[in-house]
C-alpha cells in the first residue's frame, strides 16, 4: 500500500473517532440538561406554579400564609380606606374597611389607658382617653388605615394591627401620644423611625405634663 492511502485512511479513522467523541458528548449535555429541567416543581407545561413561587417567597421571609388573615389577604402593606363604626376605648374601635366589612382595630404603637378590660380597674385617665377618641372618631367618619411594614398583621386577640389617620391628614396614633392620652407602646413591632417618633412624642407630653403624665396620673 503506497504512503498517501494510509496516509488518507488515517484521517478518516481520526476524523470517524472526533465524530464519535462529540456524538457522546453531545448526548451526555443533552441528558443532563434534561435531568435539571424535569426536576423542577412544574404544575402547567413548562411554567413553574405561581402559587409554588409565592408560597417560597413566603417561607423565605419567615411567613406563614396561614398568619395572614383570609379578609385582607393581599392588602397588608397598603392603605386601606375605612368608616368608623364604633369606638372601643381610646385605642381599639370597630371600621367598617371598603370589600372586606367589619373589622376591630387595635392602633399600633399607642396605649391608652384600660377602661373596658374586665380583669382590670379603670384606669386613671382612661375614660378621658376614651371620651378624645370617640370626639374625634365620630361614626360615619371616614379614616385611613396603614400597616407599618415591620408590625404584625393583628395582635393576639386577632385585631388588626394599623395606623389611624384622619380625613385632614391627621396622624391620630401620634395625636394620642402627643396629646397626653396614650402611652407610646413599643412592645409592638415597628419601624424604627415610628418607635422614635413616638418616644419623642411622649418625651414632650411628658415634660408638658400633659394628659395622663400629669401629677394625679403620673407613674
Amino acid at each position: 500500500m503506497s504512503l498517501l492511502p494510509r496516509r488518507r485512511l488515517v484521517r478518516l479513522i481520526a476524523t470517524a473517532v472526533a465524530i464519535g467523541v462529540l456524538f457522546l458528548i453531545s448526548a451526555w449535555q443533552n441528558g443532563a440538561a434534561r435531568k435539571t429541567i424535569t426536576s423542577q416543581p412544574r404544575t402547567s407545561g413548562e411554567e413553574v406554579s405561581q402559587e409554588v413561587i409565592i408560597d417560597e417567597a413566603l417561607s423565605a421571609d419567615g411567613i406563614d400564609d396561614q398568619q395572614v388573615p383570609s379578609d385582607i389577604q393581599g392588602n397588608a402593606a397598603v392603605e386601606t380606606n375605612a368608616t368608623v363604626l364604633h369606638v372601643v376605648d381610646g385605642d381599639t374601635l370597630d371600621a367598617d374597611l371598603e370589600g372586606v366589612g367589619k373589622v376591630r382595630i387595635r392602633m399600633l404603637g399607642v396605649n391608652t389607658p384600660e377602661t373596658v378590660d374586665p380583669r382590670k380597674a379603670v384606669e386613671c385617665f382612661g375614660k378621658d382617653a376614651s371620651a378624645f377618641s370617640k370626639s374625634v372618631l365620630v361614626i360615619g367618619s371616614r379614616i385611613r388605615l396603614d400597616a407599618d411594614p415591620q408590625a404584625d398583621e393583628r395582635d393576639k386577640y386577632g385585631r388588626l394591627l394599623r395606623n389611624v389617620t384622619l380625613e385632614d391628614g391627621t396622624d391620630f396614633n401620634a395625636k394620642l401620644v402627643s396629646e397626653g392620652y396614650a402611652y407610646a407602646y413599643t412592645s409592638f413591632p415597628l419601624t424604627p423611625e415610628r418607635k422614635v417618633t413616638l418616644i419623642r412624642l411622649q418625651r414632650e407630653a411628658k415634660e408638658a405634663k400633659r394628659g395622663l403624665w400629669n401629677s394625679n396620673c403620673a407613674p
